[in-house]
Protein backbone atom coordinates (compact mmCIF):
# COMPACT_ATOMS: atom_id res chain seq x y z
CA UNK A 1 0.00 0.00 0.00
CA UNK A 2 2.82 2.42 0.90
CA UNK A 3 4.67 1.62 -2.32
CA UNK A 4 1.49 2.19 -4.38
CA UNK A 5 0.86 5.53 -2.68
CA UNK A 6 4.47 6.60 -3.22
CA UNK A 7 4.28 5.70 -6.92
CA UNK A 8 0.94 7.53 -7.23
CA UNK A 9 2.37 10.65 -5.59
CA UNK A 10 5.46 10.55 -7.81
CA UNK A 11 3.21 10.29 -10.87
CA UNK A 12 1.21 13.33 -9.77
CA UNK A 13 4.37 15.32 -9.10
CA UNK A 14 5.63 14.48 -12.59
CA UNK A 15 2.28 15.60 -14.03
CA UNK A 16 2.50 19.02 -12.38
CA UNK A 17 6.13 19.44 -13.45
CA UNK A 18 5.22 18.59 -17.03
CA UNK A 19 2.27 20.98 -16.89
CA UNK A 20 4.74 23.79 -16.16
CA UNK A 21 6.87 22.65 -19.10
CA UNK A 22 3.74 22.60 -21.27
CA UNK A 23 2.78 26.15 -20.36
CA UNK A 24 6.27 27.65 -20.54
CA UNK A 25 7.17 25.84 -23.77
CA UNK A 26 3.87 26.19 -25.59
CA UNK A 27 3.55 29.96 -25.27
CA UNK A 28 6.75 31.05 -27.11
CA UNK A 29 6.26 28.43 -29.84
CA UNK A 30 2.69 29.60 -30.44
CA UNK A 31 3.61 33.31 -30.37
CA UNK A 32 6.48 32.84 -32.81
CA UNK A 33 4.53 30.77 -35.33
CA UNK A 34 1.48 33.07 -35.26
CA UNK A 35 3.65 36.17 -35.55
CA UNK A 36 5.78 34.94 -38.45
CA UNK A 37 3.41 32.67 -40.40
CA UNK A 38 0.00 34.31 -39.92
CA UNK A 39 -1.55 37.67 -40.75
CA UNK A 40 -3.20 37.74 -37.35
CA UNK A 41 -6.51 36.45 -38.67
CA UNK A 42 -5.82 33.21 -40.49
CA UNK A 43 -4.18 30.06 -39.14
CA UNK A 44 -0.40 29.77 -38.81
CA UNK A 45 1.39 28.03 -41.69
CA UNK A 46 3.31 25.83 -39.23
CA UNK A 47 2.08 24.76 -35.81
CA UNK A 48 4.67 22.88 -33.71
CA UNK A 49 3.22 23.83 -30.30
CA UNK A 50 0.71 20.97 -30.14
CA UNK A 51 3.55 18.47 -30.62
CA UNK A 52 4.91 19.59 -27.25
CA UNK A 53 1.61 18.74 -25.57
CA UNK A 54 1.27 15.40 -27.39
CA UNK A 55 4.79 14.36 -26.35
CA UNK A 56 4.07 15.16 -22.70
CA UNK A 57 0.74 13.32 -22.79
CA UNK A 58 2.32 10.18 -24.22
CA UNK A 59 4.98 10.21 -21.51
CA UNK A 60 2.48 10.62 -18.64
CA UNK A 61 -0.16 8.51 -16.99
CA UNK A 62 -3.70 9.46 -18.00
CA UNK A 63 -4.42 10.82 -14.55
CA UNK A 64 -2.03 13.69 -15.38
CA UNK A 65 -3.57 14.55 -18.76
CA UNK A 66 -6.15 17.08 -17.50
CA UNK A 67 -3.56 19.32 -15.81
CA UNK A 68 -1.26 19.21 -18.87
CA UNK A 69 -4.10 19.97 -21.28
CA UNK A 70 -5.30 22.81 -19.05
CA UNK A 71 -1.80 24.30 -19.03
CA UNK A 72 -1.66 24.02 -22.83
CA UNK A 73 -5.07 25.68 -23.21
CA UNK A 74 -3.99 28.59 -20.96
CA UNK A 75 -0.76 29.08 -22.94
CA UNK A 76 -2.71 28.95 -26.22
CA UNK A 77 -5.17 31.59 -25.05
CA UNK A 78 -2.38 33.86 -23.88
CA UNK A 79 -0.46 33.47 -27.16
CA UNK A 80 -3.54 34.23 -29.27
CA UNK A 81 -4.41 37.20 -27.08
CA UNK A 82 -0.92 38.65 -27.53
CA UNK A 83 -0.68 38.11 -31.29
CA UNK A 84 -4.24 38.48 -32.61
CA UNK A 85 -7.03 40.98 -32.48
CA UNK A 86 -8.98 40.19 -29.33
CA UNK A 87 -12.30 38.45 -29.61
CA UNK A 88 -14.01 36.18 -27.07
CA UNK A 89 -13.82 33.44 -29.67
CA UNK A 90 -10.07 33.13 -29.00
CA UNK A 91 -10.98 31.05 -25.95
CA UNK A 92 -12.23 28.35 -28.31
CA UNK A 93 -8.92 27.95 -30.19
CA UNK A 94 -7.10 26.51 -27.18
CA UNK A 95 -9.91 24.08 -26.49
CA UNK A 96 -9.85 22.86 -30.09
CA UNK A 97 -6.06 22.46 -30.08
CA UNK A 98 -6.09 20.55 -26.79
CA UNK A 99 -9.02 18.37 -27.89
CA UNK A 100 -7.20 17.58 -31.13
CA UNK A 101 -4.02 16.66 -29.24
CA UNK A 102 -5.92 14.68 -26.63
CA UNK A 103 -7.68 12.65 -29.33
CA UNK A 104 -4.33 11.82 -30.94
CA UNK A 105 -2.83 10.78 -27.59
CA UNK A 106 -5.85 8.66 -26.68
CA UNK A 107 -5.85 6.85 -30.02
CA UNK A 108 -2.10 6.20 -29.87
CA UNK A 109 -2.25 4.87 -26.30
CA UNK A 110 -5.23 2.71 -27.14
CA UNK A 111 -3.69 1.19 -30.24
CA UNK A 112 -0.32 -0.03 -28.98
CA UNK A 113 3.19 1.15 -28.21
CA UNK A 114 3.34 4.80 -27.31
CA UNK A 115 6.85 5.12 -25.87
CA UNK A 116 8.47 4.71 -29.31
CA UNK A 117 6.40 6.10 -32.19
CA UNK A 118 8.99 5.00 -34.76
CA UNK A 119 9.51 1.49 -33.38
CA UNK A 120 8.35 -0.35 -36.50
CA UNK A 121 6.33 0.19 -39.66
CA UNK A 122 2.89 -0.64 -38.15
CA UNK A 123 3.55 1.77 -35.28
CA UNK A 124 4.63 4.50 -37.71
CA UNK A 125 1.51 3.98 -39.83
CA UNK A 126 -0.69 4.26 -36.72
CA UNK A 127 1.19 7.41 -35.69
CA UNK A 128 0.72 8.96 -39.15
CA UNK A 129 -2.96 7.95 -39.21
CA UNK A 130 -3.89 9.28 -35.77
CA UNK A 131 -1.55 12.26 -35.41
CA UNK A 132 -1.29 13.13 -39.10
CA UNK A 133 -4.82 12.47 -40.35
CA UNK A 134 -7.61 11.81 -37.82
CA UNK A 135 -6.80 14.34 -35.10
CA UNK A 136 -5.79 17.23 -37.45
CA UNK A 137 -8.92 16.73 -39.60
CA UNK A 138 -11.07 17.04 -36.51
CA UNK A 139 -9.14 20.13 -35.40
CA UNK A 140 -9.18 21.69 -38.87
CA UNK A 141 -12.96 21.54 -39.17
CA UNK A 142 -13.59 22.86 -35.66
CA UNK A 143 -10.84 25.49 -35.87
CA UNK A 144 -12.00 26.76 -39.26
CA UNK A 145 -15.55 27.13 -37.99
CA UNK A 146 -14.12 29.26 -35.17
CA UNK A 147 -12.02 31.34 -37.62
CA UNK A 148 -14.99 31.92 -39.87
CA UNK A 149 -17.00 33.12 -36.89
CA UNK A 150 -14.19 35.21 -35.34
CA UNK A 151 -12.59 36.82 -38.42
CA UNK A 152 -14.73 35.90 -41.42
CA UNK A 153 -12.01 33.65 -42.93
CA UNK A 154 -13.05 31.43 -45.89
CA UNK A 155 -13.92 28.00 -44.53
CA UNK A 156 -12.29 25.50 -46.92
CA UNK A 157 -8.95 27.31 -47.38
CA UNK A 158 -8.87 27.65 -43.60
CA UNK A 159 -9.47 23.89 -43.20
CA UNK A 160 -6.59 23.04 -45.54
CA UNK A 161 -4.22 25.51 -43.86
CA UNK A 162 -5.01 24.27 -40.34
CA UNK A 163 -4.80 20.63 -41.34
CA UNK A 164 -1.42 20.83 -43.06
CA UNK A 165 0.23 23.02 -40.42
CA UNK A 166 -0.97 20.91 -37.49
CA UNK A 167 -0.35 17.53 -39.11
CA UNK A 168 3.22 18.44 -40.05
CA UNK A 169 3.90 19.93 -36.63
CA UNK A 170 2.71 16.78 -34.84
CA UNK A 171 4.49 14.35 -37.17
CA UNK A 172 7.82 16.19 -37.26
CA UNK A 173 8.29 17.26 -33.67
CA UNK A 174 6.45 14.72 -31.48
CA UNK A 175 9.04 11.88 -31.79
CA UNK A 176 11.88 14.36 -31.31
CA UNK A 177 10.37 15.99 -28.21
CA UNK A 178 9.48 12.63 -26.67
CA UNK A 179 13.09 11.52 -27.05
CA UNK A 180 14.30 14.77 -25.47
CA UNK A 181 11.92 14.62 -22.50
CA UNK A 182 12.55 10.91 -21.93
CA UNK A 183 16.32 11.35 -21.97
CA UNK A 184 16.82 9.00 -24.94
CA UNK A 185 19.51 11.13 -26.57
CA UNK A 186 21.58 11.40 -23.39
CA UNK A 187 21.10 7.71 -22.64
CA UNK A 188 22.14 6.66 -26.15
CA UNK A 189 25.16 8.98 -26.07
CA UNK A 190 26.33 7.41 -22.78
CA UNK A 191 25.76 3.83 -23.86
CA UNK A 192 27.48 3.80 -27.25
CA UNK A 193 31.22 3.50 -27.78
CA UNK A 194 33.51 6.50 -28.41
CA UNK A 195 33.76 5.93 -32.17
CA UNK A 196 29.99 5.68 -32.43
CA UNK A 197 29.67 8.95 -30.53
CA UNK A 198 32.04 10.66 -32.93
CA UNK A 199 30.07 9.29 -35.88
CA UNK A 200 26.79 10.43 -34.31
CA UNK A 201 28.06 13.99 -33.79
CA UNK A 202 29.73 14.11 -37.21
CA UNK A 203 26.65 13.01 -39.15
CA UNK A 204 24.38 15.44 -37.33
CA UNK A 205 26.88 18.25 -37.91
CA UNK A 206 27.09 17.34 -41.61
CA UNK A 207 23.29 17.36 -41.86
CA UNK A 208 23.10 20.77 -40.20
CA UNK A 209 25.81 22.25 -42.46
CA UNK A 210 24.19 20.87 -45.61
CA UNK A 211 20.72 22.06 -44.57
CA UNK A 212 21.89 25.56 -43.67
CA UNK A 213 23.95 25.76 -46.85
CA UNK A 214 21.06 24.71 -49.08
CA UNK A 215 18.52 27.05 -47.49
CA UNK A 216 20.93 29.99 -47.24
CA UNK A 217 21.03 30.40 -51.03
CA UNK A 218 18.35 30.87 -53.66
CA UNK A 219 20.35 30.10 -56.80
CA UNK A 220 20.62 26.31 -57.10
CA UNK A 221 17.72 23.84 -56.62
CA UNK A 222 19.48 21.68 -54.03
CA UNK A 223 16.52 20.79 -51.84
CA UNK A 224 17.27 17.07 -52.36
CA UNK A 225 20.53 17.29 -50.38
CA UNK A 226 18.94 17.67 -46.91
CA UNK A 227 16.68 14.75 -47.77
CA UNK A 228 19.77 12.67 -48.55
CA UNK A 229 21.49 13.54 -45.27
CA UNK A 230 18.27 12.82 -43.36
CA UNK A 231 18.13 9.39 -44.99
CA UNK A 232 21.75 8.77 -43.98
CA UNK A 233 20.79 9.62 -40.40
CA UNK A 234 17.86 7.20 -40.64
CA UNK A 235 20.08 4.34 -41.79
CA UNK A 236 22.92 5.02 -39.35
CA UNK A 237 21.13 6.30 -36.25
CA UNK A 238 17.58 4.99 -36.52
CA UNK A 239 14.62 6.76 -35.00
CA UNK A 240 16.60 9.18 -32.80
CA UNK A 241 18.75 10.38 -35.69
CA UNK A 242 15.70 10.73 -37.94
CA UNK A 243 13.70 12.67 -35.36
CA UNK A 244 16.53 15.12 -34.73
CA UNK A 245 17.35 15.46 -38.44
CA UNK A 246 13.73 16.13 -39.39
CA UNK A 247 13.39 18.73 -36.62
CA UNK A 248 16.56 20.51 -37.78
CA UNK A 249 15.41 20.48 -41.41
CA UNK A 250 11.98 21.85 -40.47
CA UNK A 251 13.38 24.61 -38.26
CA UNK A 252 16.02 25.77 -40.75
CA UNK A 253 13.65 25.47 -43.71
CA UNK A 254 10.84 27.43 -42.06
CA UNK A 255 13.10 30.29 -41.00
CA UNK A 256 14.83 30.49 -44.39
CA UNK A 257 11.59 30.32 -46.38
CA UNK A 258 9.99 33.05 -44.28
CA UNK A 259 13.06 35.22 -44.86
CA UNK A 260 12.89 34.66 -48.62
CA UNK A 261 15.88 32.31 -48.87
CA UNK A 262 16.34 28.76 -50.02
CA UNK A 263 15.20 26.66 -53.00
CA UNK A 264 11.53 27.37 -52.25
CA UNK A 265 12.14 31.11 -52.65
CA UNK A 266 13.47 30.51 -56.18
CA UNK A 267 9.84 30.28 -57.25
CA UNK A 268 8.75 33.86 -57.76
CA UNK A 269 5.32 33.33 -56.34
CA UNK A 270 3.38 34.81 -53.48
CA UNK A 271 4.31 33.78 -49.88
CA UNK A 272 1.17 31.65 -49.50
CA UNK A 273 2.20 29.49 -52.47
CA UNK A 274 5.73 29.18 -51.06
CA UNK A 275 4.32 28.07 -47.72
CA UNK A 276 2.23 25.36 -49.38
CA UNK A 277 5.22 24.19 -51.43
CA UNK A 278 7.42 24.02 -48.35
CA UNK A 279 4.75 22.07 -46.50
CA UNK A 280 4.59 19.62 -49.38
CA UNK A 281 8.40 19.38 -49.26
CA UNK A 282 8.35 18.49 -45.54
CA UNK A 283 5.59 15.95 -46.13
CA UNK A 284 7.76 14.31 -48.80
CA UNK A 285 10.72 14.19 -46.41
CA UNK A 286 8.59 12.52 -43.75
CA UNK A 287 7.11 10.03 -46.22
CA UNK A 288 10.65 9.09 -47.25
CA UNK A 289 12.44 8.95 -43.92
CA UNK A 290 9.88 7.69 -41.39
CA UNK A 291 9.47 4.21 -42.94
CA UNK A 292 13.26 3.90 -43.16
CA UNK A 293 13.65 4.95 -39.53
CA UNK A 294 10.97 2.47 -38.48
CA UNK A 295 12.63 -0.36 -40.37
CA UNK A 296 16.07 0.41 -38.93
CA UNK A 297 14.64 0.84 -35.43
CA UNK A 298 12.69 -2.43 -35.51
CA UNK A 299 15.72 -4.27 -36.90
CA UNK A 300 17.97 -2.83 -34.19
CA UNK A 301 15.45 -3.72 -31.51
CA UNK A 302 15.10 -7.24 -32.89
CA UNK A 303 18.87 -7.71 -32.86
CA UNK A 304 19.09 -6.31 -29.35
CA UNK A 305 16.32 -8.62 -28.14
CA UNK A 306 18.01 -11.56 -29.80
CA UNK A 307 21.30 -10.75 -28.09
CA UNK A 308 19.57 -10.43 -24.73
CA UNK A 309 17.78 -13.75 -25.19
CA UNK A 310 20.98 -15.48 -26.21
CA UNK A 311 22.75 -14.17 -23.12
CA UNK A 312 19.80 -15.18 -20.96
CA UNK A 313 19.75 -18.64 -22.54
CA UNK A 314 23.45 -19.11 -21.82
CA UNK A 315 22.92 -18.15 -18.21
CA UNK A 316 19.88 -20.41 -17.99
CA UNK A 317 21.81 -23.39 -19.34
CA UNK A 318 24.71 -22.68 -16.99
CA UNK A 319 22.51 -22.68 -13.90
CA UNK A 320 19.79 -25.12 -15.04
CA UNK A 321 17.02 -22.83 -13.79
CA UNK A 322 13.40 -23.71 -13.44
CA UNK A 323 12.15 -20.14 -13.97
CA UNK A 324 13.61 -17.11 -15.71
CA UNK A 325 12.94 -13.36 -15.83
CA UNK A 326 14.56 -10.70 -18.03
CA UNK A 327 14.48 -6.98 -17.22
CA UNK A 328 15.60 -4.03 -19.35
CA UNK A 329 17.85 -1.24 -18.09
CA UNK A 330 14.86 0.74 -16.74
CA UNK A 331 13.73 -2.19 -14.57
CA UNK A 332 10.73 -3.30 -16.64
CA UNK A 333 10.23 -7.03 -17.20
CA UNK A 334 10.68 -7.81 -20.91
CA UNK A 335 9.96 -11.54 -20.86
CA UNK A 336 9.38 -14.37 -18.41
CA UNK A 337 9.13 -18.14 -18.55
CA UNK A 338 8.88 -21.20 -16.35
CA UNK A 339 6.69 -22.10 -13.35
CA UNK A 340 6.65 -18.57 -11.94
CA UNK A 341 3.04 -18.95 -10.81
CA UNK A 342 4.05 -21.81 -8.54
CA UNK A 343 7.19 -19.99 -7.37
CA UNK A 344 6.13 -16.35 -7.01
CA UNK A 345 2.35 -16.43 -7.24
CA UNK A 346 2.47 -14.52 -10.57
CA UNK A 347 2.14 -16.16 -13.98
CA UNK A 348 4.78 -15.37 -16.66
CA UNK A 349 2.31 -13.45 -18.86
CA UNK A 350 1.30 -11.25 -15.94
CA UNK A 351 4.94 -10.62 -15.08
CA UNK A 352 5.83 -9.13 -18.48
CA UNK A 353 5.60 -5.34 -18.43
CA UNK A 354 5.87 -5.06 -14.65
CA UNK A 355 8.42 -2.71 -13.13
CA UNK A 356 10.70 -3.31 -10.17
CA UNK A 357 8.34 -1.16 -8.10
CA UNK A 358 5.56 -3.67 -8.81
CA UNK A 359 7.93 -6.53 -8.07
CA UNK A 360 8.77 -5.00 -4.70
CA UNK A 361 5.16 -5.46 -3.60
CA UNK A 362 5.14 -9.22 -4.23
CA UNK A 363 8.82 -10.26 -4.15
CA UNK A 364 10.58 -7.58 -2.06
CA UNK A 365 13.70 -9.65 -1.35
CA UNK A 366 14.33 -10.23 -5.07
CA UNK A 367 13.62 -6.60 -6.04
CA UNK A 368 15.94 -5.25 -3.33
CA UNK A 369 18.75 -7.58 -4.37
CA UNK A 370 18.36 -6.60 -8.03
CA UNK A 371 18.49 -2.90 -7.17
CA UNK A 372 21.57 -3.48 -5.01
CA UNK A 373 23.34 -5.37 -7.82
CA UNK A 374 22.48 -2.64 -10.32
CA UNK A 375 23.66 0.13 -7.97
CA UNK A 376 26.95 -1.64 -7.24
CA UNK A 377 27.89 -1.69 -10.92
CA UNK A 378 29.22 -5.25 -10.56
CA UNK A 379 28.26 -7.31 -13.61
CA UNK A 380 29.26 -10.69 -12.13
CA UNK A 381 26.40 -13.12 -11.36
CA UNK A 382 25.12 -13.07 -7.78
CA UNK A 383 23.21 -15.92 -6.11
CA UNK A 384 21.12 -15.84 -2.95
CA UNK A 385 18.17 -17.61 -1.34
CA UNK A 386 14.82 -16.13 -0.35
CA UNK A 387 11.23 -17.07 0.51
CA UNK A 388 8.48 -15.45 -1.64
CA UNK A 389 5.69 -13.61 0.19
CA UNK A 390 2.97 -15.47 -1.71
CA UNK A 391 4.66 -18.87 -1.36
CA UNK A 392 6.02 -18.96 2.24
CA UNK A 393 6.46 -22.73 2.11
CA UNK A 394 9.15 -22.43 -0.58
CA UNK A 395 12.81 -21.54 -0.54
CA UNK A 396 14.04 -20.27 -3.92
CA UNK A 397 17.58 -19.78 -5.13
CA UNK A 398 17.92 -16.75 -7.42
CA UNK A 399 20.87 -16.08 -9.72
CA UNK A 400 21.08 -12.46 -10.90
CA UNK A 401 23.28 -11.63 -13.90
CA UNK A 402 23.82 -8.59 -16.10
CA UNK A 403 22.91 -8.53 -19.79
CA UNK A 404 25.69 -6.75 -21.66
CA UNK A 405 25.80 -5.20 -25.11
CA UNK A 406 29.17 -3.94 -26.33
CA UNK A 407 30.37 -4.03 -22.74
CA UNK A 408 27.48 -1.86 -21.53
CA UNK A 409 24.81 -3.15 -19.15
CA UNK A 410 21.44 -3.15 -20.96
CA UNK A 411 19.40 -5.25 -18.56
CA UNK A 412 19.27 -8.01 -15.98
CA UNK A 413 18.34 -11.67 -16.14
CA UNK A 414 17.16 -13.62 -13.10
CA UNK A 415 17.00 -17.41 -12.91
CA UNK A 416 15.02 -19.16 -10.16
CA UNK A 417 15.33 -22.68 -8.79
CA UNK A 418 13.27 -24.39 -6.09
CA UNK A 419 15.69 -25.52 -3.34
CA UNK A 420 13.04 -26.16 -0.67
CA UNK A 421 13.90 -29.87 -0.31
CA UNK A 422 17.61 -29.21 -0.09
CA UNK A 423 17.00 -26.43 2.45
CA UNK A 424 14.75 -28.68 4.53
CA UNK A 425 17.44 -31.38 4.56
CA UNK A 426 20.06 -28.86 5.62
CA UNK A 427 17.83 -27.64 8.45
CA UNK A 428 17.11 -31.22 9.51
CA UNK A 429 20.79 -32.13 9.45
CA UNK A 430 21.71 -29.03 11.41
CA UNK A 431 18.93 -29.66 13.93
CA UNK A 432 20.01 -33.26 14.36
CA UNK A 433 23.61 -32.21 14.79
CA UNK A 434 22.55 -29.92 17.66
CA UNK A 435 20.08 -32.31 19.35
CA UNK A 436 20.77 -34.98 21.97
CA UNK A 437 19.60 -38.38 20.69
CA UNK A 438 18.46 -39.71 24.09
CA UNK A 439 16.58 -36.78 25.62
CA UNK A 440 15.73 -34.63 22.57
CA UNK A 441 17.30 -31.64 24.32
CA UNK A 442 19.84 -29.31 22.75
CA UNK A 443 23.31 -30.87 22.90
CA UNK A 444 26.65 -29.25 23.77
CA UNK A 445 27.13 -27.88 20.22
CA UNK A 446 23.65 -26.36 20.23
CA UNK A 447 24.26 -25.00 23.73
CA UNK A 448 27.24 -22.98 22.50
CA UNK A 449 25.18 -21.60 19.61
CA UNK A 450 22.31 -20.53 21.87
CA UNK A 451 24.75 -19.12 24.39
CA UNK A 452 26.27 -16.83 21.74
CA UNK A 453 22.80 -15.71 20.66
CA UNK A 454 21.72 -14.95 24.24
CA UNK A 455 24.86 -12.95 24.96
CA UNK A 456 24.52 -10.99 21.69
CA UNK A 457 21.28 -9.52 23.04
CA UNK A 458 22.13 -7.68 26.27
CA UNK A 459 18.72 -5.98 26.47
CA UNK A 460 17.54 -8.64 28.94
CA UNK A 461 19.38 -10.46 31.76
CA UNK A 462 20.60 -14.01 31.21
CA UNK A 463 21.39 -16.61 33.88
CA UNK A 464 23.20 -19.94 33.53
CA UNK A 465 22.22 -22.94 35.67
CA UNK A 466 24.35 -26.12 35.69
CA UNK A 467 22.56 -29.29 36.85
CA UNK A 468 24.00 -32.69 37.83
CA UNK A 469 22.01 -35.83 38.72
CA UNK A 470 23.01 -36.90 42.22
CA UNK A 471 24.58 -40.37 42.48
CA UNK A 472 23.60 -41.27 38.93
CA UNK A 473 26.44 -43.77 38.62
CA UNK A 474 24.90 -45.90 41.36
CA UNK A 475 21.59 -46.03 39.45
CA UNK A 476 23.41 -47.25 36.35
CA UNK A 477 25.42 -49.78 38.29
CA UNK A 478 22.44 -51.15 40.23
CA UNK A 479 19.67 -51.15 37.62
CA UNK A 480 21.52 -51.09 34.30
CA UNK A 481 21.98 -48.58 31.53
CA UNK A 482 18.48 -49.00 30.06
CA UNK A 483 16.85 -47.81 33.28
CA UNK A 484 19.57 -45.19 33.65
CA UNK A 485 18.65 -43.82 30.23
CA UNK A 486 14.97 -43.79 31.20
CA UNK A 487 15.84 -41.80 34.34
CA UNK A 488 17.78 -39.23 32.31
CA UNK A 489 14.89 -38.87 29.85
CA UNK A 490 12.42 -38.31 32.71
CA UNK A 491 14.65 -35.72 34.37
CA UNK A 492 15.03 -33.96 30.99
CA UNK A 493 11.21 -33.75 30.71
CA UNK A 494 10.92 -32.22 34.17
CA UNK A 495 13.63 -29.68 33.39
CA UNK A 496 11.66 -28.63 30.29
CA UNK A 497 8.41 -28.41 32.28
CA UNK A 498 10.04 -26.24 34.93
CA UNK A 499 11.35 -23.70 32.40
CA UNK A 500 9.62 -21.32 29.99
CA UNK A 501 9.39 -21.38 26.19
CA UNK A 502 12.06 -18.67 25.82
CA UNK A 503 14.55 -20.62 27.97
CA UNK A 504 16.89 -23.28 26.60
CA UNK A 505 17.54 -26.65 28.27
CA UNK A 506 20.66 -28.56 27.19
CA UNK A 507 22.25 -31.92 27.90
CA UNK A 508 25.98 -31.37 28.04
CA UNK A 509 26.72 -35.08 28.30
CA UNK A 510 26.25 -38.00 30.73
CA UNK A 511 24.20 -36.76 33.69
CA UNK A 512 25.15 -33.08 33.18
CA UNK A 513 22.55 -30.50 32.07
CA UNK A 514 22.60 -26.75 31.52
CA UNK A 515 19.81 -24.16 31.52
CA UNK A 516 20.00 -20.79 29.76
CA UNK A 517 17.35 -18.67 31.48
CA UNK A 518 16.13 -15.31 30.16
CA UNK A 519 15.78 -13.70 33.62
CA UNK A 520 17.73 -12.30 36.54
CA UNK A 521 19.41 -14.51 39.10
CA UNK A 522 16.60 -14.22 41.71
CA UNK A 523 13.97 -15.43 39.26
CA UNK A 524 16.34 -18.15 38.07
CA UNK A 525 16.80 -19.36 41.66
CA UNK A 526 13.03 -19.74 42.13
CA UNK A 527 12.73 -21.67 38.83
CA UNK A 528 15.55 -24.02 39.80
CA UNK A 529 14.19 -24.60 43.32
CA UNK A 530 10.84 -25.69 41.87
CA UNK A 531 12.69 -27.91 39.41
CA UNK A 532 14.79 -29.57 42.16
CA UNK A 533 11.69 -30.12 44.28
CA UNK A 534 9.76 -31.71 41.39
CA UNK A 535 12.53 -34.21 40.80
CA UNK A 536 13.07 -34.97 44.49
CA UNK A 537 9.42 -35.51 45.41
CA UNK A 538 8.27 -37.77 42.60
CA UNK A 539 9.92 -41.01 41.39
CA UNK A 540 11.90 -40.57 38.20
CA UNK A 541 11.20 -44.18 37.22
CA UNK A 542 8.16 -46.29 38.01
CA UNK A 543 7.04 -49.35 36.02
CA UNK A 544 4.76 -50.86 38.66
CA UNK A 545 7.43 -53.18 39.95
CA UNK A 546 10.29 -50.76 40.47
CA UNK A 547 10.17 -47.18 41.72
CA UNK A 548 13.30 -44.99 41.77
CA UNK A 549 13.72 -41.68 43.54
CA UNK A 550 16.51 -39.32 42.59
CA UNK A 551 17.64 -35.74 43.07
CA UNK A 552 19.69 -33.08 41.32
CA UNK A 553 22.13 -30.37 42.35
CA UNK A 554 22.14 -26.95 40.73
CA UNK A 555 24.68 -24.10 40.54
CA UNK A 556 23.57 -20.68 39.25
CA UNK A 557 25.50 -17.67 37.90
CA UNK A 558 24.25 -14.54 36.12
CA UNK A 559 26.03 -13.24 33.03
CA UNK A 560 27.68 -9.97 33.96
CA UNK A 561 28.37 -7.22 31.37
CA UNK A 562 32.12 -7.86 31.37
CA UNK A 563 32.07 -11.63 31.79
CA UNK A 564 32.99 -14.09 29.05
CA UNK A 565 31.13 -17.33 28.41
CA UNK A 566 33.95 -19.32 29.99
CA UNK A 567 33.99 -17.14 33.11
CA UNK A 568 30.25 -17.53 33.72
CA UNK A 569 30.51 -21.27 33.18
CA UNK A 570 33.35 -21.54 35.71
CA UNK A 571 31.42 -19.49 38.32
CA UNK A 572 28.29 -21.64 37.93
CA UNK A 573 30.41 -24.78 38.07
CA UNK A 574 31.98 -23.59 41.31
CA UNK A 575 28.52 -22.99 42.80
CA UNK A 576 27.49 -26.50 41.70
CA UNK A 577 30.57 -27.94 43.40
CA UNK A 578 29.62 -26.18 46.63
CA UNK A 579 26.14 -27.79 46.50
CA UNK A 580 27.64 -31.25 46.02
CA UNK A 581 30.17 -30.69 48.81
CA UNK A 582 27.46 -29.56 51.26
CA UNK A 583 25.16 -32.52 50.73
CA UNK A 584 23.62 -32.28 47.20
CA UNK A 585 19.88 -32.01 46.35
CA UNK A 586 19.87 -28.23 46.49
CA UNK A 587 20.40 -24.95 44.63
CA UNK A 588 23.33 -22.60 45.14
CA UNK A 589 23.71 -19.10 43.66
CA UNK A 590 27.28 -18.02 42.98
CA UNK A 591 28.47 -15.38 45.41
Amino acid sequence: MVAHFSAFRSSLEKGYDDAIIACVGYFPLAVATIHFTSNGRNHAAMWPADALILALLLLNARINWPVILTAGWAANLLANTVTREWTPGLIVYGGINMAQTGVAAWLLCRSGRRENLLADLPTVLRFVLYAGVVAPVFGAVAGSIASTYNYGEPFWPSVVRWYISNALGLLILTPFLMAVFDGDYIRQFKEIATLSRMEMIGLQALHLIVTVGVFAQSILPLSFLPVSTTLILSFRQGRLGTALGAAVLAAVGVVATLMGHGPIAMLRSDPAAQEILFQFYLATVLATTLPVAATVSSRAEALANLAEREAALRLMMAHSPDGILSFDITGDCRWADGPLGAYLGIEPRAMVGRSLDDMALHVPALAEKMLACSASGDDHPVSFEFTPLLRPQLTLEASIGALLRSGVRVGTVVTLRDVSRRKAKEVAILSKAQTDDLTGLVNRSGFRKHQRAFLADRSRPTTLALVDVDNFKSINDRYGHAIGDAVLSEIAKRLKIATRAEDVVCRLGGDEFALLLRCDVDTAQKICERMVASIRETPVFNDGNLSILSSVSCGIAEYGPDMSREQVFDVADAALYEVKRSGRNNVRVAA
